[in-house]
């Protein structure tokens, strides 16, 4: 079934009512709104056309561009070859934006970039994820990996974890990731938080492997993902 402009931007602000009532909900009714949420996701898709990002955010796609080119919002390039904004991003930054708008605030969405450039200059922390006990012969990119899913392993949680259990599901659906990573994730994500955020942590050959086709993409924001990549760099590079 076609999904036209109007039934997605309608679809996105149901995913925004839904989430917003998940955070007042107990947990029985919680995994139930998940379940719609899921669903309209699924409707919307995985990405954005940055007019309707823009729209939703409302600023220009001109403005919505620049912030695109400073890296300071999250795009990528969608099979048909189109620029886009994962939904999960757009979403995550309507809800701070609309807090901040709340408040008064004039150019909300350049305050709430703001914000998220301090939070991650502390939560970045590269001597407390990657500590220097041992020299490192690991490339660049596993490194990245290595400090990006300790920083997710700190903020695990259920909500966390049921969102890469969706993830795993629409990307095994899709057929986007190997039956037998998909079959390991799967029962990686059926244990408890502490064993999760262990096995996604280790410095090991099979967890650099599992990272390869991680369902945890998207856990940090983009001001959090680019500071983390950039500082391992820096640091095998020095």
């Amino acid at each position: 079934m076609a999904v036209g402009r109007n039934d997605t931007l309608r679809a996105i602000g149901e995913i925004l009512r839904l989430r917003r009532a998940e955070h007042l909900a107990d947990r029985p009714l919680r995994a139930e709104l998940r379940t719609v949420r899921a669903f309209l996701e699924d409707i919307a898709g995985p990405t954005v056309t940055r007019a309707e990002a823009a729209r939703l955010l409302g600023l220009s796609q001109t403005a919505l561009d620049r912030w695109i080119a400073k890296d300071e919002i999250s795009s990528v390039i969608t099979p048909q070859g189109r620029r886009e904004i994962p939904l999960s991003e757009l979403v995550e930054l309507f809800e701070d934006v609309e807090r901040v708008r709340d408040t008064g605030i004039r150019r909300p969405l350049a305050a709430v970039i703001r914000e998220r450039r301090r939070r991650s200059s502390e939560s970045v922390d590269l001597d407390r994820l990657l500590p220097r006990s041992r020299p490192r012969t690991h490339r660049v990119p596993e490194l990245q990996a290595l400090a990006y899913h300790r920083l997710v392993a700190e903020r695990l949680s259920e909500d966390v974890v049921d969102d890469a259990r969706r993830r795993l599901h629409r990307w095994h659906q899709n057929g986007r990731i190997h039956p037998r990573w998909a079959e390991e994730w799967e029962r990686i994500l059926a244990t408890p938080l502490e064993r999760i955020a262990k096995t996604i942590s280790a410095d090991t050959q099979r967890a650099r492997e599992l990272r390869q086709t991680s369902p945890f993409a998207g856990v940090l924001n983009e001001q959090e993902r680019r500071r983390l990549l950039r500082a391992v760099e820096e640091r095998a590079l020095a």
